[in-house]
This record gives C-alpha cells, sequence and structure tokens, in this order.
C-alpha cells in the first residue's frame, strides 16, 4: 500500500450526499479497473452504512470514505468522525422497539454482500475489501 494513493472524501451526515459517497465509489472503481459488479455491491453497503449514521439519534460530524489500493484488493473503509467524548452526554435516547424494515436488514444485506467485512452496526463503521480481478484470458478456438 502506497499512502500517495489514498483516496478519501468526507461527506455531511445527510441523506443527499450519500449519491455524493456513491459516485466516488464509482469513480475509484472505474480508475482502480473493478467490475461494475463489484463496485456497484460497494455501492450499497456504503450507502446502507452511511444511511445507518444519518438515521443514528448521535449523528456524527461528518462521514468519512476511504479507500486505498492495498496488493490483493481495493480497501473501503467508512468511519463517522465526531468531536469526541463529551462532558456531559446527552440523555439516552428512548427505544421505541418499532425498527425499520430497513434498519433490520441492514447488517444481513452488508454480510450478504460482503461475507468478510468487518461492519460495526453500533458505530457505523464498516471495513470491507474489492478483490482485484484478474483481466479473463481470451480462448484460443
Amino acid at each position: 500500500m502506497i499512502d500517495d494513493d489514498l483516496l478519501e472524501l468526507q461527506i455531511p451526515p445527510e441523506a443527499e450526499f450519500v449519491g455524493t459517497a456513491r459516485l466516488f465509489l464509482a469513480a475509484a472503481g472505474r480508475h482502480f479497473e473493478l467490475s461494475e459488479e463489484s463496485v456497484a455491491d460497494a455501492k450499497v453497503a456504503v450507502s446502507e452504512v452511511c444511511a445507518g449514521a444519518i438515521e443514528s439519534p448521535r449523528q456524527p460530524e461528518h462521514l468519512k470514505i476511504a479507500i486505498r489500493p492495498g496488493l490483493e484488493a481495493l480497501e473501503v473503509e467508512v468511519v463517522p468522525v465526531g468531536t469526541g467524548i463529551e462532558a456531559d452526554p446527552p440523555p439516552p435516547v428512548p427505544d421505541t422497539g418499532a425498527a425499520s424494515f430497513e434498519h433490520i436488514m441492514r447488517e444481513p444485506l452488508v454480510h450478504a454482500l460482503f461475507p468478510d467485512a468487518a461492519y460495526e452496526p453500533a458505530e457505523h463503521s464498516l471495513r470491507l475489501s474489492l478483490p482485484w480481478e484478474l483481466p479473463e484470458e481470451p480462448q484460443e478456438p
């Protein structure tokens, strides 16, 4: 991994900026010549994690999406960034017990797309790898 190859995007925790994160992943996928299917799966996973952070009662200041090429894969990371530990934390948000369908399906969806992903739903963070695909050799007739 070369630090000069790090691509990073920071977006506000607002739904209208999730599309920007998806465009960022699409551009990185084209740049690093990943399959469209692999990039499409990553866009879904990253969108779900961003949505979870946006819906959280303690929204982060912004969301950081980092992409770095590794030896065997393109590493993608989503991390919510906040002010850190507060002296007087806010009171706990009451649990209504009525989680949305999207909320319930978020974790299984991310793991269905990327079984080896490190997804922390409580922290709204994600680390996943998009393996480099070797181009198919043309078959001789």
